[in-house]
């Protein structure tokens, strides 16, 4: 059976589809116009922007106008064409299309992953410690870290941050008969003109801000938990280092989440190791703010104004449990003062802890217990602290105070307590 020369003349009219999908679902079109309502009718292809069809080929032009007709959805398939075996890997075809058009300087996954390992950190580069515990070799804890101080720098330096940056104290008023003070930034603060009397010459102050939160990952199973460290510094205003899309805070550190062995262990030795583990992972994770603290060290703006640089830990940001861990507080009481935790309702105010008290109640317990640990804390929760830690991350940190440095907790203190306070206060009254 022959054809008649009119249909042979309609097949060979018919037009190849030569237009790939740049969403990668595998069809082809005839028209650019079929291919654009494909784009923005097929809920797979939906994501990819049918505009972006003109930059990625300035020569294509609109063939059919708005409206495409319905050979232009003509699905095609090499496999299944006549002369399917003579055409090219439309595949490879597409992939070298999409690259060649993205201007992409990857051709697959692997090189792509080896591109981005080769980018410098932004604030230095990651180290990794285990610490053990003497009479326990077998059991490690990790942690994952970098200078601080490198941190510190690449903040210095931010060309976005560091125009923002304010370097000195001052004192902000209402109006001009100074009767009514502002303290709206860390600037303003009467503690930061305090400090600043107290380094040398020509120092510049760099409150350092440090903030943790053990962040449960999994809910129903699995257990897996991360303990991020987080920093920033005072001189960048609060309302740029409360912006994510600023990158005012820099992660510093990852601290152990590891389970501490409760074999043939006490409730109280347990809590001892974990409370221990935490200060010796601060210390180090912080150890380089102690000789940055007492001598200074030179960095330098985006500016080009070199700067000799105080950095001292100023705040601390965390929840209340964590606030009783950082600065050794037998939980249930008062970070910032001694006041019983049977007398939190009364309204005078008690003596105010400080970190050399503090210290002071530890030195007296080693003294007192005669290395028995069980004496040691016996003799430290008789003072409201924790009696679990020998020696706290923050000893040593030049003009430090640790119970000055802790924020309030919002969450925890302020909702969850007093507004649940005041709450059934009000019941109760009516």
């Amino acid at each position: 059976i022959t054809s008649s020369p009119s249909c042979c003349t309609y097949l060979c009219q018919i037009q190849m589809p030569n237009h790939p999908c740049p969403a990668l679902c595998g069809r082809f079109f005839i028209t650019i116009g079929g291919l654009n309502s494909h784009l923005s009718a097929s809920k797979s292809c939906r994501w990819y922007i049918p505009e972006m069809l003109h930059e990625l080929d300035a020569a294509l032009e609109m063939e059919d106008g708005p409206q495409a007709e319905a050979e232009d959805f003509l699905d095609y398939d090499p496999q299944h064409d006549p002369e399917g075996a003579d055409l090219p890997d439309f595949q490879e075809l597409l992939d070298e299309f999409v690259v060649e058009k993205l201007g992409l300087s990857y051709h697959n996954i692997r090189a792509l992953h080896q591109k981005i390992d080769s980018m410098p950190e932004r604030a230095g580069e990651w180290q990794t410690k285990t610490l053990r515990f003497e009479d326990c070799p077998d059991e490690t804890f990790t942690i994952h870290h970098r200078d601080p101080i490198e941190a510190i720098k690449t903040l210095w330096r931010d060309p976005d941050l560091s125009p923002q940056m304010t370097f000195r104290p001052k004192k902000v008023y209402s109006n001009s008969s100074r009767r009514n003070r502002i303290y709206n930034e860390m600037w303003t603060g009467q503690w930061w003109h305090v400090l600043q009397s107290k380094l040398p010459q020509g120092g510049t102050l760099a409150p350092v801000i440090i903030a943790t939160d053990k962040t449960q990952l999994t809910q129903f199973s699995g257990g897996k938990a991360a303990y991020p460290v987080y920093l920033t510094i005072g001189n960048i205003p609060k309302a740029t280092r409360r912006k994510p899309s600023k990158h005012a805070c820099i992660l510093i550190a990852y601290l152990s989440v590891d389970k501490v062995n409760r074999t043939k262990m006490t409730d109280q030795e347990h809590r001892s190791r974990v409370q221990r583990i935490f200060h010796e992972s601060m210390r180090t994770v912080l150890e380089p703010l102690i000789d940055a603290g007492k001598g200074g060290i030179e960095m330098t703006s985006s500016n080009g104004a070199v700067r000799n640089i105080f950095p001292i830990l100023t705040s601390y940001v965390a929840d209340y449990p964590e606030q009783c861990l950082v600065t050794c507080t037998k939980y249930g009481t008062c970070v910032k003062c001694k006041v019983k935790a049977s007398d939190l309702a009364n309204a005078t105010a008690a003596p105010k802890r400080t970190q050399l008290w503090t210290e002071s109640v530890i030195q007296d317990a080693k003294a007192d217990s005669g290395g028995n640990r069980g004496q040691f804390h016996k003799y430290c929760m008789s003072f409201d602290v924790a009696g679990s830690v020998y020696r706290p991350f923050w000893e040593g940190f030049p003009l430090v105070d640790i119970h000055q440095t802790i924020t309030p907790d919002v969450l925890h203190q302020l909702y969850q307590g007093v507004f649940k306070h005041l709450v059934s206060w009000c019941q109760r009254l009516l």
